[in-house]
């Protein structure tokens, strides 16, 4: 099973298009044939209009779980192979995502498929990839991530144009935050998401995938960014020069800059939080270490935790003064220091995502 270690905080494909000329290709499934995207372009500069959905007018060859997707595209007459590949194709290795270092596991699970057949060597170098998703994956347990969440959303940038824009969903059984719809995302409006993947695990459609193939406890606290490259414009935008399958795969150190890209494009930047700095007496020190113990490490509300704490109190008015001193103490000092230890662990993740570019806050 993938370890957290082998992917955590590293950027890698999640999916892509892959496209290639047909007539490159040994078509040996001649069902192919029957499964046509329709385009439509334009005449003056062949830019992509519009095209019919893939998953609807494709050849589904399936798996335990997951599907692989073949389909031609007609552009300008000239006629592509089209596949879409993700990274559930990888199974056990799902978490990693796709990378130079196993896209032969993909490769060879193409050929399995038994719908045409390519050379490696070929394969990467012919082929041409598009609707790149980049994920990168972090720790924050759901609780502070509810917190992100409403930060980001406080902090997105306005757009009032339908299917662009901010859309959170803090719900239990769907736990994260996106900006523009995928689909009508553009250059200066990118698709950017911010999801619970241990939430997504226990209550998406892929559940039987994640199931079979993912050992659960490996997503728990798991957070996914997801960008998307849609083409050769966006790639160069991240310093990836061509969309050609083997140089986006050794251009994975650009990969972060198109998360970053979408950040700067969605959210404002952040403000520097302010920290208390005041000391503490001993008297104080003794109780902001029994009270903070019982709130952040036995979950106790600061309510029982005093009531708790004040049934060791026998005579009434040291009961009174000890109960003044540790409203005092939780006011102006607990209170603010669990606030500020959150507000580091948020600030850790912020910086991790992209949203904080230094180590300063």
């Amino acid at each position: 099973m993938t370890k957290l270690k082998n992917f955590l905080y590293k950027t890698s494909i999640d999916s892509f298009k892959y496209r290639i000329e047909l007539r490159l290709v040994d078509v040996k499934d001649e069902r192919l044939l029957d499964y046509v995207i329709q385009t439509r372009t334009a005449k003056s500069t062949g830019e992509l209009i519009e095209e019919t959905e893939f998953k609807k007018s494709s050849l589904p060859i399936p798996f335990e779980h997951y599907e692989v997707k073949f389909a031609i595209n007609q552009i300008l007459n000239v006629d592509y192979l089209v596949i879409l590949i993700n990274s559930k194709m990888l199974e056990s290795g799902y978490l990693e995502g796709i990378n130079i270092k196993n896209i032969e596991l993909i490769y060879n699970k193409i050929i399995s498929c038994n719908v045409i057949n390519i050379s490696f060597e070929d394969f990467l170098s012919l082929g041409n990839i598009s609707d790149i998703d980049i994920k990168k994956d972090f720790t924050l347990n759901k609780e502070d991530f509810k917190l992100v969440i409403s930060d980001l959303y406080k902090k997105s940038r306005p757009n009032k144009k339908k299917n662009f824009g901010v859309n959170p969903f803090p719900y239990d059984h769907n736990l994260g935050i996106e900006w523009n719809d995928r689909k009508k995302a553009t250059t200066r409006n990118p698709f950017l998401k911010l999801y619970h993947k241990e939430v997504e695990v226990a209550n998406n459609k892929n559940k039987e995938f994640f199931e079979h193939y993912i050992n659960t406890n490996d997503v728990k606290d798991v957070v996914r960014c997801e960008a998307t490259a849609k083409g050769l414009k966006e790639l160069k935008l991240a310093g990836i020069e061509s969309s050609r399958l083997i140089d986006v795969l050794k251009a994975s150190d650009k990969f972060e800059t198109i998360i970053y890209n979408a950040i700067d494009l969605n959210i404002e930047p952040p403000l520097k939080p302010q920290r208390s700095k005041s000391p503490l007496s001993p008297v104080e020190t003794i109780i902001f270490a029994h009270i903070t113990n019982m709130i952040k490490n036995q979950n106790f509300t600061f309510e029982y935790a005093l009531e708790f704490t004040l049934e060791h109190f026998n005579n009434k008015q040291s009961k009174y003064r000890m109960k003044k001193q540790i409203i005092e103490v939780y006011e102006s000092k607990i209170e603010g220091k669990i606030s500020e230890v959150r507000q580091r662990r948020l600030s850790n993740f912020y910086h991790q995502f992209g949203w904080i570019k230094n180590t300063s806050i």
